[in-house]
């Protein structure tokens, strides 16, 4: 689990219900349910609409990524790239067909039973190459949805607020109760102003972060799958993938 992005949380939040504290403000009345409802589902019905059914299953899925984190350790997989040319050049590479099913990435194995295979490392590196970036853009495309949520969010907050005055002004005859209205309204656009920048926003940039990371592990494994293809000797290729980190 990250606990960074708990202890991110926890501090942002924690500073914007200190500083109403500081200020004098009622806690409760930064806690209203109704203002919670239009910002965070009205955001994400805004955000299904412009989205597709598939794109939107796989932004939640990547959304688990904010806790539960991928790991792209570039240096075991240099490690993996340079013993499995060591065993190609004492062997030979149709010797790497059992050691297919051993990488982390469903790409690499792909390129190396196609080096196995036989197939050519010009051709291999760039149509893998090909499909490593097409991956990468399916990430960046459910990347986006979760930023328009983000996007949607203060606008819905806006819209509470204009609600909650309207309510607000029914309470004309009352002032004491007017005071007390406007002021729960405004919380929606707290709300959405908090959900957007405090959560969606850096959620997603560090979705984007791991998104960046897979397509630097999976292009250092093409690359390396690519120089065993060519024979290169291991130190040398080594060196040369010393680059991605």
């Amino acid at each position: 689990m990250d606990l960074l992005t708990l202890a991110g949380l926890i501090i942002a939040f924690t500073s914007v219900f200190l500083a109403n504290w500081l200020g004098g403000g009622e806690l409760v009345l930064l806690l209203n349910l109704p203002s919670a409802i239009i910002v965070v589902i009205g955001s994400i019905g805004a955000a299904l609409i412009q989205s597709t059914l598939s794109n939107s299953l796989r932004s939640l899925a990547m959304f688990k990524w904010t806790l539960f984190p991928p790991r792209y350790n570039l240096s075991n997989a240099r490690q993996s790239i340079f013993l499995l040319a060591v065993k190609a050049r004492k062997t030979s590479l149709v010797s790497l067909d059992n050691d297919v099913t051993n990488l982390n990435s469903a790409l690499a194995i792909r390129a190396l039973q196609m080096a196995v295979d036989g197939t050519d490392a010009d051709e291999l590196t760039e149509r893998m190459h090909d499909e490593a970036i097409r991956l990468r853009e399916k990430r960046e495309s459910a990347i986006e949805f979760m930023e328009s949520i983000g996007g949607y969010a203060p606008t819905l907050g806006i819209m509470g607020s204009v609600l909650g005055l309207i309510q607000a002004m029914a309470n004309l005859n009352s002032p004491e109760a007017l005071g007390h209205g406007i002021a729960v309204a405004f919380v929606s656009t707290l709300y959405g102003q908090g959900f957007a920048n405090l959560v969606i926003f850096p959620l997603a940039k560090k979705v984007a972060f791991y998104a960046d990371q897979e397509l630097l592990y999976n292009q250092l494994l093409i690359d390396g799958i690519h120089g065993i293809a060519l024979g290169k000797h291991p130190q040398r290729l080594d060196v040369e993938l010393s680059g991605y980190e």
